[in-house]
């Protein structure tokens, strides 16, 4: 019986059983491991994603690198926040313990990956698109999560941090209101634009905190969030944190600003996160995007398959 070696991570956090939980599966050198079979073993941890992580002849280069891909229960997915984190920290505390970088390969493109006192930074592939045909109401907001009937929306907009990848972006004005949000098994369905009508879609609920300026000009900004999606509530989600981020430097025209994210705090699963939007010189379009975070192990054993 042919099987595979696996560990499970708690991500965005260094405490076990909080953030979000990750399962990643090592395939030897020289298997071919067919996608079916890589699906099944995905719904078979039934967790928000999984990885499975290709493993590398060049460990020991200045620079090593591995090829990972990123499924969820239903469909493999070109790339996704909290498994990059997971995996890099996975690799660079356990593979490659004296290697500060590395890249990670996945279908969106090469990531690459700085490591340094348990935290994991990710320079994330981009190609965020603000979609404009079709503005999602606040009336499709409000069918969505009943609770919200009768409360101020401060902001709508739907944004693609990649193709493939959509998220609608839902600005409360405090916390109670944001803890009104529930799992209400109802799935959003935007009319994305034309040539982007395509991917996951999920609802994102979040609260700006503090904004402070710091003597050399930065500008760091807090926030909580909350990720639905039909019946499931995500305790961290990379790339949409990736997608807000980029969209509220845009909106605010700076050029840099450093995010702080907590999500989870509903689902007592914490998940820290950390991103860092670098806007070109006209403040108008992502030159780059750094997503940060840690890992714990919790889990190893081997998935035995057919």
């Amino acid at each position: 019986m042919p099987s595979l070696e696996f560990v499970t991570v708690d991500v965005f956090t260094r405490t076990r059983f909080r953030g979000n939980p990750l399962a990643i599966v090592t395939i030897p050198s020289g298997h071919d491991v067919p996608t079916p079979t890589l699906q099944a073993i995905t719904r078979e941890f039934n967790l928000s994603e999984t990885v499975f992580l290709h493993d590398s002849a060049d460990v020991t280069a200045d620079i090593p690198s591995w090829t990972i891909r990123i499924f969820m229960t239903e469909a493999e997915l070109p790339f996704a926040g909290h498994p990059t984190i997971g995996t890099a920290c996975h690799v660079m505390s356990t593979l490659a313990p004296r290697k500060s970088r590395a890249i990670l390969h996945c279908k969106a493109g090469p990531i690459e990956i700085e490591y340094a006192d348990g935290v994991a930074r990710a320079s994330i592939p981009h190609n965020v698109h603000v979609h404009i045909e079709s503005p999602f109401t606040g009336t499709e907001v409000k069918t969505l999560q009943p609770r919200l009937k009768g409360k101020e929306l401060l902001n709508i907009a739907t944004v693609s941090p990649v193709k493939g990848m959509n998220f609608i972006y839902i600005q409360l004005p405090d916390l109670e209101t944001l803890a009104l949000v529930e799992c209400t098994g109802l799935k959003p369905n935007p009319k994305l634009d034309s040539a982007w009508n395509v991917g996951f879609c999920g609802s994102v609920f979040y609260v700006l905190g503090e904004r402070p300026t710091t003597p050399d000009s930065a500008v760091k900004q807090s926030l909580r969030m909350r990720m639905i999606e039909g019946i499931l509530e995500d305790p961290a989600t990379g790339s949409a944190a990736c997608g807000l981020a980029a969209f509220l430097a845009m909106k605010g025209g700076n050029r840099h600003v450093e995010f702080e994210m907590t999500q989870g705090v509903e689902m007592v699963r914490q998940s820290d996160i950390g991103v860092a939007v670098t806007l070109d010189q006209s403040a108008e379009v992502v030159e780059k995007i750094v997503l940060s975070g840690s890992a714990v192990k919790v889990m190893e054993g081997r998935v035995e398959y057919d």
